[in-house]
């Protein structure tokens, strides 16, 4: 099971504070990192106008993030720019919900033989059929089990285990519930990653605050998924020596 921490787009255009997540994210036991890239027209909206990061950004968190032997992801919503990011030499693209039914967008993606990871969260399960049916054994792709809700009874955890059934897929999960606790519970579904939003521990407002844990939270986040993730273990049951009597007896 990977852990996948995401910056998303709250390093508000900011290289330092990026720095400042990586940074916080590497002393952890996470696989990889993310940032979200918009289309054009959405940097041009008012209250995101000066949240872009410059290529010559990425290339660097790159190379910060390969020396912790981590992965470094990009959330695309711009096909045009896939070129770039490949120039970079980024390690996964990560598709979001709205663009589940963009094929020539994921075909173009699939073409770089990078892993792509696909949100589901705006999809009808139509939507996730056919799309499922169009890329069945591409081994390049993983779904992604998410709800576009803050609301704990929206989450439906059991929906990771009938994604599995769609498909020979791997499937991951990613909350958008305010209840953190939503992200631990995942585990038992054992979904193949785990994607978590994060938010450095400022006083100002972050796209994604609402459903991120905090940065000075992020390490022990990881270690409790890890931990619990190997309390699951297989389906077998095994005899061991009484340790319990022992312990007591000291």
């Amino acid at each position: 099971m990977n852990i996948v921490f995401e910056i998303g787009l709250n390093h508000m255009g900011r290289e330092s504070y990026s720095h400042k997540y990586v940074d916080g994210f590497l002393s952890s036991r996470c696989d990889g990192i993310t940032y979200q890239v918009r289309e054009k027209s959405f940097y041009e909206n008012e209250s995101f106008k000066n949240s872009e990061l410059s290529f010559n950004h990425y290339s660097n968190i790159l190379e910060k993030v390969h020396a912790k032997g981590k992965q470094l992801g990009i959330a695309l919503a711009d096909e045009n720019l896939i070129d770039e990011f490949e120039k970079i030499g980024v390690d996964f693209y990560k598709v979001l919900s709205w663009d589940l039914i963009n094929y020539k967008f994921i075909d173009k993606l699939l073409k770089t033989d990078k892993p792509i990871y696909v949100s589901t969260g705006m999809s009808s399960i139509e939507e996730i059929i056919d799309f499922c049916k169009k890329y069945d054994g591409n081994k390049n792709i993983t779904l992604i089990h998410t709800q576009l809700s803050f609301d704990v009874e929206d989450v439906h955890l059991k929906a990771i285990s009938y994604l599995k059934e769609l498909s020979s897929f791997p499937v991951g999960f990613l909350s958008h519930c305010k209840n953190p606790m939503v992200i631990y519970s995942s585990v038992s579904f054992e979904p193949s990653d785990i994607f978590i939003y994060v938010t450095a521990d400022e006083e100002k407002k972050h796209p994604d605050e609402y459903h991120s844990i905090k940065l000075t939270d992020a390490s022990q986040f990881v270690n409790n998924i890890k931990d619990l993730n190997l309390a699951i273990g297989r389906k077998t049951k095994i005899k061991m020596e009484n340790i319990l009597d022992k312990e007591n007896l000291k």
